[in-house]
């Protein structure tokens, strides 16, 4: 039986790595597919709208905090069940800290968090490898290839291949 290429839409996400004085983390409590993690905040980059002001918009949207993007430290191609997600990571920086809010009914917390206090278990794996890139101080973009796989949990990102790039 002859086999056809997949045809997989590739759809353009942006998120950010923003850190407080006090080396926190901004992150927001999300809820996908039945399953509820730690992640960077972020999302789907609208027709007509930059990455970089996409991450902006929906770091707003989903803590009330308004930030500066800055440089690109990881980028990430999602594949599943026939989509294409091309995911970027911007480091940026808080213009202001406002009270932490959300307008997203999926998101049940937002918190400045300690990355060296995030459970593993309570991290998204898409967010896992680009907070420890930046925790370890790397300079270098990061890589990512990524899928889902069946959890007890629900279903769940599983990152397949990272590597890094020199700059």
């Amino acid at each position: 039986m002859p086999t056809r290429p997949l045809d997989l839409p590739l759809r353009l996400t942006a998120f950010t790595c923003t850190v407080d004085p006090g080396g926190r983390l901004l992150m927001v409590r999300h809820e996908r597919l039945g399953v509820v993690r730690w992640e960077l905040p972020g999302g789907h980059v609208e027709p007509g709208e930059s990455a970089a002001e996409a991450a902006v918009r929906e770091t707003v949207e989903e803590t009330g905090v308004l930030v500066t993007p800055g440089r690109v430290v990881a980028d990430c191609l999602h594949r599943w069940r026939g989509r294409g997600v091309e995911i970027v990571y911007f480091e940026a920086q808080p213009q202001s800290v406002a009270e932490l809010g959300t307008t997203d009914a999926r998101i049940s917390d937002v918190a400045w968090v300690d990355p060296a206090r995030l459970d593993v278990e309570e991290t998204s794996a898409l967010g896992r490898p680009v907070i420890q890139h930046l925790a370890a101080g790397n300079n270098s973009l990061l890589h990512l290839s990524a899928s889902h796989h069946r959890t007890t949990a629900g279903w769940e990102p599983i990152i397949l291949s990272s590597r890094l790039c020199a700059e």
